[in-house]
């Protein structure tokens, strides 16, 4: 029967609710409230708010208490037992079975597990009907007993912590899921025999829930737990906390923290027992490895070549090794439990940096000791670090790098100080060679007239001399510091060369550069030089020839490169015109000035060359000679002008019908060839014919009123490889001579023979 069913008889409830849920449980619980209240219940979230309405005169039926555990409503209900208080329900979101047995011995009615099946809220009407009921209406005693075991049996089963219970005879009553898991034993196999020592002794003999039982006399727990930190629970009379090793469990054994509480019965006689167990082998092993780490502590500081000294909460010096005492010239027996080291080093009464951290000073008062010369750690919280130089050292004037870092313990309480010291004399006179050096090398570079650029080995620039920002239009001040050295020369982010030299990129060489002329340096290993066209420089863009060079430190280690720019416009565009001049010349004499078309002394050159490839590849090449027809009346008549003009025309018609990859040549007066690679006999006689005829139609003016047409006679064949470049042209100049004497203007073929004359 539902809840409010069961309850339909019985008058509202006066509720007064303790809320410690989150909003969300909340509203839930509230909701399921309502059935019971008259309307919403009046609601506190916090026990001491919920006192004083009660102490004010507030009254109620029954006080529900919500949380999200039970030991968070035990701390609340012990606020609210401080004074009279109606019956109370308690409904938690924790399994914890210490705190349910906890609230239910402080006097708390009944105590509800908000499970996710919603179980509880089919409870809550009949647990807060029995505690509100008058006796005559309270439930008899046996039916309270089941119930109650039925309660505990929930409770113990959903709990994550290993529990067990046992009755008055120290029979095993109930023996939780989390139990199984850590011992490896079945509830079945255990429950309802008084085995339960089986899983954690490898005899018969009490457990703690038997002592309970039997009265727990300090004698008989001392005499199995006196030296397992047993002791009597602070929170619940009679119940007892130890801790013990137990070899047999897990791998390698487990440490587990236990607890047994007695469970009574209304009359307040001990029924029987509950005990609880909690692997602690994580924390024991923590603090064992703890113990030990202190040990190698003290080794690790004696030990060290590192000066290193320790101070106390007290500021009192409680570690003081060797190398301390040889850099500050002050034994370990006179520095230990002292408190005056400032006065030794700093020849004054001041705090020392291990003190100030201690302290937890901020930065405005470190600064009031160290100036502008310390530094937080990069890595450490809480850490600061300091270069000074210390003038009155035993040794003499020395630089020290120290640093100061406090100890906490386990809580996160400040508990100390170490500081460390280290002698960076050598390095700091070191870097003060180096800085010297940096500042020749500026000096050379800035001061060059050859544009130049360094870039450490982070690819970032450190150099950028006067005329590098005059050839680029880049100032130095935009990219010194910046890993931006591109920008001057590319629109996009690409390494320059200088880049790939650092990263030693002879791989990538060849995609950025590999168009520009680059190759080694022959004057420095790993040296590299090209030459580039850059559009962006100058109005019309200029040619640079740029060198890159690794730098190395003392051990030979590339750490940056050095870049230098050259403009070279003058001489490129000396060497184009050169180029033009010489291309013009050789175009010059191989070609007829007349006609444009190649002359017969590179006829010669490529008739050679095209037969070779012929022969080489088996491929088809074919030949035309062409002759004007009567030319020579056309002279003789027009006069050699005009003879000419009948020339160019025919070479326009020549290569107006030519592919890309035909030649034609003036062979000689009015003759005139075409070689015609990879094209059979068919395909020549056909682009023949297409010339004969344009040339045909072509009119020719020699004079005013005057036109007429010329025409020519062609000879084609194709070659036999093998044959000679002799036999070749006369084959296709006799096509001529056929075609002059069956009337001209006319194409005739000469098929080659079937093999090259012999």
């Amino acid at each position: 029967m539902p809840p409010a069913a069961a309850q339909a008889n019985d008058p509202a409830m006066n509720l007064l609710l303790l809320d410690l849920l989150s909003p969300d449980l909340s509203a839930t619980v509230r909701t399921a409230l309502r059935t019971l209240a008259a309307g919403t219940p009046r609601a506190f979230d916090a026990a001491a708010a919920l006192r004083r309405h009660l102490d004010d005169g507030g009254t109620a039926d029954l006080v529900v208490l919500c949380g999200d555990d039970g030991e968070r409503l035990l701390v609340a209900y012990g606020e609210l037992a401080a004074g009279a208080l109606p019956p109370t329900l308690a409904i938690s979101g924790g399994d914890s079975v210490e705190a349910a047995v906890r609230l239910l011995k402080a006097g708390v009615g009944a105590y509800l597990v908000r499970d996710g099946d919603g179980c509880w809220q089919e409870r809550l009407a009949e647990e807060a009907a029995a505690l509100v009921a008058p006796p005559a209406r309270r439930r008899r005693p046996k039916a309270e007993a089941v119930d109650d075991r039925h309660r505990l049996a929930q409770i113990v089963d959903g709990c994550s912590v290993a529990t067990f219970a046992i009755d008055h005879a120290h029979r095993v009553t109930h023996w939780n899921r989390a139990c199984v898991a850590l011992t490896g034993i079945a509830a079945a196999d255990i429950v309802g025999t008084d085995g339960h020592w089986r899983p954690f002794y490898p005899e018969a003999r009490p457990c703690m829930a038997d002592l309970v039982i039997d009265g727990g006399s300090e004698d008989a727990v001392l005499r199995y737990y006196g030296d397992k930190r047993c002791r009597r629970s602070p929170l619940l009379a009679g119940t007892y906390e130890a801790e013990d090793f137990f070899p047999n469990f897990g791998d390698g054994g487990r440490w587990l923290y236990f607890t047994a509480a007695p469970i009574t019965d209304g009359r307040g006689r001990t029924i029987g027992a509950i005990e609880t167990l909690q692997d602690i082998t994580p924390q024991k092993r923590a603090q064992e490895a703890l113990h030990a780490s202190e040990g190698l502590l003290r080794q690790i500081i004696d030990g060290s070549s590192v000066a290193t000294f320790v101070i106390d909460r007290d500021h009192t010096i409680t570690h003081w090794n060797r190398a301390t005492e040889i850099l500050l010239g002050r034994s370990a027996s006179d520095a230990i439990g002292a408190r005056d080291i400032a006065r030794h080093v700093y020849k004054e009464d001041r705090p020392l940096l291990a003190d100030l951290v201690l302290d937890g000073a901020d930065e405005a008062e470190i600064a009031r000791y160290y100036g502008s010369d310390y530094r937080r750690s990069a890595s450490l919280d809480g850490v600061f670090e300091v270069e000074s130089l210390f003038p009155d050292l035993p040794g003499g004037p020395r630089w020290l790098q120290f640093a100061a870092a406090p100890l906490r313990d386990a809580s996160g309480r400040t508990i100390g100080a170490i500081e460390t010291l280290i002698d960076i004399s050598e390095r700091k006179q070191a870097e003060e060679r180096r800085q010297e050096s940096e500042r020749r090398l500026a000096q050379i570079v800035d001061g060059s007239a050859v544009a130049a650029f360094v870039i450490d080995r982070a690819h970032r620039v450190t150099h950028w001399n006067r005329a590098c920002a005059a050839l680029t239009g880049v100032p130095a001040r935009e990219v010194i510091g910046t890993s931006q050295q591109w920008r001057a020369f590319y629109p996009t982010e690409r390494p320059c060369l200088a880049d790939l030299v650092v990263d030693g990129g002879s791989g990538q060489l060849a995609r950025y550069y590999g168009d520009k002329r680059i190759h080694r340096s022959r004057i420095v290993e790993g040296g590299y030089e090209a030459q580039d066209f850059f559009p962006a420089f100058g109005s019309s863009g200029r040619w640079l020839y740029f060198t890159a060079a690794p730098l190395r430190n003392a051990r030979g280690e590339v750490v940056g490169a050095i870049e230098t720019l050259q403009d070279i416009t003058e001489q490129k565009r000396a060497e184009e015109n050169l180029r033009r001049s010489e291309e013009r010349y050789r175009l010059l004499s191989i070609t007829d000035g007349m006609t444009g078309l190649y002359n017969a002394r590179h006829f010669a050159q490529r008739l050679g060359e095209e037969m070779d490839r012929c022969q080489r590849y088996q491929h088809s090449l074919a030949l035309m000679v062409m002759d004007v027809d009567n030319f020579k009346r056309f002279n003789d008549t027009w006069g050699h002008v005009q003879g000419d003009q009948v020339l160019i025309r025919l070479a326009e018609c020549i290569v107006a019908c030519l592919r890309r990859s035909d030649q034609a040549f003036r062979y000689g007066g009015e003759e005139f060839v075409v070689l015609l690679p990879e094209t059979d006999m068919e395909e020549a006689v056909a682009a023949a014919e297409r010339l004969c005829t344009m040339f045909a139609n072509c009119e020719i003016s020699p004079a005013a009123g005057n036109s007429v047409r010329c025409t020519a006679s062609i000879g084609v064949t194709t070659y036999v490889p093998g044959e000679s470049p002799r036999d070749f042209v006369a084959r296709a100049d006799s096509g001529t001579y056929e075609a002059k004497r069956l009337g001209k203007n006319r194409v005739i073929r000469i098929p080659p023979p079937t093999a090259p004359a012999a």
